[in-house]
């Protein structure tokens, strides 16, 4: 099982695991269906959006900023209710492939992922396009060290 450790601390603002919360690099790639077809008819693939993902421990799945799912053209395979601290509505679901540079995770699957209005940048510059669930976070170890502003990643 590799072990990684992400430190977050920047010179201008030192550390910002309190501040912007635990972060990882991400990116969101169009589903292996849709790009087999895209390969088939000719259409060219459309690249992955890149940003990071916020570690959300209190996210019962992993949502990703829906704008962004819906520029790669993946269409949603369904809708569910959905709640939040604002209260409860019906979000789309989306399948999505995901790629985490840091983990070196490559084109994992996600079968199921929320589509949300979610972007935002944190007060170091990091653009925020996914909330990572316990439903993706089940196959991690999961280390936050607050004292020294980092997390550590077992996949």
């Amino acid at each position: 099982m590799p072990v990684f450790e992400f430190f977050q601390w920047t010179k201008e603002t030192g550390y910002t695991l309190d501040e912007s919360g635990p972060l990882i690099q991400v990116e969101v790639g169009i589903p292996a269906p849709l790009e087999e077809f895209c390969l088939a008819k000719g259409i060219q693939i459309p690249a992955p959006a890149s940003g990071y993902a916020l570690i959300d421990t209190g996210a019962s799945a992993t949502a990703v900023h829906e704008p962004l799912i819906l520029e790669l053209g993946i269409q949603p395979i369904d809708s569910i209710p959905t709640h939040t601290p604002h209260g409860g509505g019906r979000s789309f679901v989306y399948p999505t492939k995901v790629w985490f540079p840091g983990l070196n995770v490559q084109a994992l699957p996600m079968d199921r992922v929320i589509g949300s209005e979610l972007k935002w940048v944190t007060p170091d510059g990091k653009e925020i396009i996914m909330l990572l669930g316990r439903d993706l976070l089940q196959a991690f170890l999961l280390i936050y060290n607050g004292k020294y502003s980092n997390i550590t990643l077992a996949y």
